[in-house]
């Protein structure tokens, strides 16, 4: 008798779990910020809104989560009788409710950020153009830098449009939860030695994602390659995204079809 497929009750109970860790990330990240916009207050800088400042962040946090991903959720819902193909449907689904949920939060705080300085007339300036992660007060007398990681790197310097910018947020961040599965099932796999070599392959994916969405590229790569950057239309970058995370969700599925269960 075929067992009934049960992964849209995978997809469910791994989308709660894994937006419960999410509330936590935002939280601290949105902390974060209340403590930049207080840093703007002082010194009348402009400042990225929410969105720009958690992107990257949660770039971080969603490779991070998906390497787990195959860690824990694999084992615990195989050893439950739950099918390979279940728990990765499930997953995928999950993976797509996640990122698109804090994209959405993600975009609603931004919303009520500005509606707040609007009301209370703060004198802060929220600048979504900002293309690098330093803080200079208007007198020159204070600089704080922060991590290249918090804002130079986001996508959405390039969007004015607030659905794009929850669009390119949900894709970009999703990709790298894909990837970050991916290194976890080569690990899981594999083991440690061919793992490295889902790194390499990590990387790549993560330059053609970049390279999508028309993010230029850094030494030394750009030395490298007889290109440093390519021009797409919105919705070609977004094909080619939807494209690249479903060949990586192919990979994994190639890879964990049959993989045997660490106890």
């Amino acid at each position: 008798m075929k067992q009934k497929s049960i992964f849209p009750k995978v997809a469910v109970d791994l989308f709660f779990v894994q937006l419960t860790w999410s509330v936590w990330f935002i939280g601290f990240v949105l902390l974060a910020h209340i403590v930049m916009i207080t840093v703007s207050l002082n010194t009348g800088s402009a400042l990225g809104d929410y969105l720009l400042f958690s992107h990257s962040s949660a770039k971080i946090y969603m490779l991070v989560i998906g390497i787990i991903s195959a860690y824990a959720f694999l084992t615990f819902y195989v050893n439950h009788g739950v099918t390979r193909k279940d728990y990765f449907r499930g997953s995928a689904l999950a993976a797509v409710g996640v990122a698109i949920a804090i994209s959405l939060i993600a975009t609603l705080l931004s919303g009520l950020e500005y509606m707040i300085i609007e009301m209370t007339n703060l004198p802060v300036t929220l600048d979504r153009s900002l293309a690098d992660g330093s803080i200079e007060s208007s007198d020159n007398s204070i600089s704080i830098v922060l991590p290249k990681e918090i804002i130079s790197s986001s996508i959405l310097v390039h969007s004015s449009s607030w659905f794009v910018s929850m669009l390119m947020y949900s894709l970009n961040i999703l990709s790298l939860y894909v990837i970050g599965w991916l290194i976890g099932a080569g690990y899981y796999r594999f083991g440690w030695v061919i793992g490295f070599g889902f790194i390499a392959i990590a990387l790549v994916s993560i330059v053609i994602g970049d390279l999508l969405w028309g993010t230029e590229l850094g030494e030394p790569l750009s030395n490298w390659l007889p290109f440093d950057s390519i021009s797409l239309s919105l919705w070609g970058s977004v094909a080619g995204s939807i494209v690249l995370i479903g060949i990586i969700l192919s990979f994994i599925r190639i890879i964990t079809r049959r993989v045997t269960i660490k106890m």
